[in-house]
């Protein structure tokens, strides 16, 4: 399975809370053979974490968190964010440079999912 690392912006915890209310408020996947159970473990649409100071170990910890959360491949998640983070270099630099130019409840938003996850969330936003 394929997973994406996106890096949102940067909010406040509570627009974080609200982003993550409202991924987890999309419609359930439908997919073959799922169950109730099944639904409640994987939720529909990307996590979301903030992050405040902005290092790659906080990352890796939050999405194999996430993974195990969510029945994904632990694996693959790792070498989603290291490839990620690698890959994007100059854009993490960036990304830490504004975050310490920001008031210190200000938090770096990231999400990850699959590209069902993405997807949901996009035709979400479109219909909203």
């Amino acid at each position: 399975m394929v997973y994406l690392l996106q890096f949102c912006g940067l909010s406040d915890p509570l627009q974080l809370f609200y982003l993550e209310q409202r991924s987890l408020a999309l419609p359930p996947r439908s997919a073959a053979g799922s169950t109730a159970s099944d639904t409640a473990a994987n939720p529909a649409g990307p996590a979301y974490g903030g992050f405040r100071p902005f290092q790659l170990d906080h990352v890796l910890e939050w999405a194999l968190e996430t993974a195990r959360g969510r029945c994904w491949d632990g694996e693959a998640i790792q070498r989603t964010v290291l490839d990620g983070w690698l890959e994007r270099a100059d854009l993490i630099r960036h990304w830490q440079l504004r975050l310490r130019q920001e008031p210190a409840d200000r938090l770096l938003v990231a999400g990850i999912g699959t590209r069902s996850d993405w997807d949901q969330q996009c035709e979400a936003l479109l219909r909203a």
